[in-house]
């Protein structure tokens, strides 16, 4: 929208009567939590692809570096920078890069005796 329009707009609301900007008040936060609760369910979906992304393919994957966007590979690296290069390079500015532990790894936590 631009800034002219959105000008426009507010010039109109100016002459609306204290129930309507009220009504339009609540009108446009509505809105705003409609759009809030579609992104969190967009993400929600990609976060549920990228775990089954990487539980289908922890053998193949394991000890490497991936990018995804959703269920979708863009590229593998040895680092985080190496796989960060491979989704910019498809074009995916915020990617999902993270480390893939192999099927058999077992971690432990040290320091407590």
């Amino acid at each position: 929208m631009s800034v002219e329009t959105l000008d426009t707009i507010k010039e109109q609301a100016i002459r609306l009567t204290p129930q309507e900007k009220s009504d339009l008040a609540d009108f446009l936060l509505e809105e705003v939590e409609n759009e809030k609760r579609e992104k969190l369910a967009a993400d929600e979906i990609k976060r549920r692809e990228r775990r089954e992304w990487i539980k289908a393919n922890r053998q193949k994957y394991g000890g490497m570096y991936v990018s995804l966007d959703g269920n979708r590979l863009l590229g593998t690296g040895k680092n985080y920078a190496e796989a960060f290069e491979a989704a910019r390079q498809e074009g995916v500015k915020d990617a999902f890069v993270d480390f893939i532990t192999p099927p058999d790894y077992v971690g432990e936590i040290g320091g407590f005796e």
